[in-house]
């Protein structure tokens, strides 16, 4: 039997993928290794940088994404990632819609980039947009934890402003 979707299972899952994309920014800026594996990506994810970086998305596993971002975060003195106007694709509790399993988040996003040893300056700014698909982890939800994580992560540049020098030791993502 379909488990009932009701307003309250709604309220609590748009409360729960808020806290996942929350937890991506910060678990960056605290280069929480421990944080993106646990709490933000699913173990398969898709990463696509490409309109930042160029090259191909990548598609691997959490840890493998987390080992991968600490030496590039850890190039950084100093780093804040700001995710803000989150909009939480979900089906509405009407009518017999089942329980999702999957959905898609798009949200703004700024990061701001410090590294004094760069030529040129150490400031970079730049912003643009997170599209994220999340997926509800079966094993997450039957032990009444926040059961959704990250699949795929899409960051869509819309500026930048700064010393690009800052970002050369990411510019190998994808490549």
């Amino acid at each position: 039997m379909a488990v009932p979707y009701d307003t309250l299972a709604y309220l609590l899952d748009r409360a729960n993928v808020h806290d996942t994309v929350t937890r991506l920014g910060i678990n960056l800026d605290l280069e929480s290794r421990e944080g993106l594996i646990k709490d933000v990506y699913a173990p398969q994810v898709t990463i696509d940088y490409t309109s930042m970086l160029g090259g191909s998305p990548v598609e691997t596993t959490n840890e493998k994404w987390a080992d991968d971002l600490d030496p590039m975060m850890e190039s950084f003195d100093g780093k804040q990632h700001l995710v803000t106007s989150v909009l939480i694709e979900l089906p509405q509790p009407v009518n017999g819609v089942a329980k999702p399993d999957k959905c898609r988040v798009i949200a703004n996003v700024n990061g701001h980039l410090f590294r004094r040893a760069a030529r040129g300056g150490p400031m970079m700014h730049n912003g643009g947009r997170y599209v994220l698909d999340l997926v509800r982890l079966p094993e997450l939800d039957k032990r009444g934890e926040n059961p959704w994580r990250i699949s795929k992560h899409t960051a869509v540049l819309s500026w930048e402003d700064g010393n690009s020098d800052v970002m050369t030791t990411v510019s190998g993502l994808g490549h």
